[in-house]
């Protein structure tokens, strides 16, 4: 199974008397990139929520975003610290006396000390209520990345069956240049016996055993030059590269890092086959080649 880096899943979820959207949105990278955007109040669950990312999801930039739909009803107590309270008098107290003072202690005077007043928000649950409200989310977090990978399945098949596409193509021009192989090398024969011609005809020599001897050395050369441009170890490289990539396709797993480098082995057999062959309709059939082969590496780009 190949799975694709690119995907997008949304769900609402009630968790007591709030609403929750989360949606998930991830793209291609070279690693996992996980950034998570929710209400500070669920601050304490961000590690556990990217946990369970890390442990589904392998490779890919992650945009998660857990929305609280409507405003929440937030109730606020406010305590007093009795220890705060009794220490403030104290010091208030000892101050009036030290110094004779006759203003009677005010209620102001108290609480302009710190912590003699706390003020508890609503968003301070308790620990059952935070405990409950982690397993909600969790739970939804958990069904939104099935949804998630689910298009992302969907989605890395649809890449691979464009990838096999495209392959069948390579597979018709390698078929080709081989078919061309042998007019190729007739062709490059045929252009250099037709300059030793002409040079024979500018430079003739009436001694025949040395233009014997020259035929022999020219001939030699001729086989060399012919080897030269001989492409049949490009396109036997190039079948294998084929045949790999159409089985790591079929293998499926985490194939795109792999691919990306068949790619590369691939354009590098026929920018050879190009340079070696100098033949014009072999120029053209690397010319698609490339295109095929870059058609393919921007597809690959999203596989996991």
């Amino acid at each position: 199974m190949i799975v694709s880096m690119t995907g997008y899943a949304s769900k609402m979820v009630l968790i007591g008397d709030e609403s929750f959207k989360i949606e998930l949105k991830s793209l291609n990278h070279r690693f996992l990139d996980v950034k998570l955007r929710m209400p500070r109040d669920l601050g304490f669950l961000e590690s556990g929520i990217k946990g369970l990312f890390e442990s589904r999801i392998k490779r890919g930039s992650l945009d998660a975003w857990i929305e609280r739909i409507g405003t929440p009803r937030v109730e606020s107590t406010v305590k007093v610290n009795e220890g705060q309270l009794a220490y403030a008098h104290e010091v208030l107290s000892g101050i009036r006396s030290q110094y004779g003072l006759k203003e009677e202690i005010q209620l102001k005077d108290l609480i302009s000390f710190p912590d003699v007043l706390i003020k508890k928000n609503g968003d301070e649950r308790s620990e059952e209520a935070a405990a409950a409200l982690k397993g909600a989310v969790h739970e939804a977090v958990s069904e939104a990345i099935d949804d998630l990978i689910r298009m992302r399945i969907s989605e890395g098949e649809r890449l691979k069956n464009a990838l096999l596409s495209i392959l069948m193509n390579l597979r018709i021009s390698h078929e080709k240049l081989k078919l061309q192989r042998t007019a190729i090398q007739n062709r490059a024969k045929d252009k250099v016996r037709k300059k030793i011609d002409q040079c024979f005809q500018a430079y003739s020599s009436p001694d025949e055993a040395m233009r014997a001897l020259m035929e022999t050395r020219i001939a030699q050369e001729i086989s060399y030059s012919l080897e030269k441009l001989d492409i049949e170890e490009e396109l036997t490289r190039f079948l294998g590269h084929l045949d790999a990539i159409e089985s790591q396709l079929e293998k499926g797993g985490q194939v795109g890092k792999r691919l990306d480098f068949l790619f590369q082995e691939l354009n590098r057999e026929i920018n050879t086959l190009g340079n070696k062959s100098q033949d014009l309709e072999i120029s053209k059939e690397v010319i698609e080649l490339k295109m095929w082969v870059e058609q393919m590496r921007e597809q690959s780009l999203n596989l996991e």
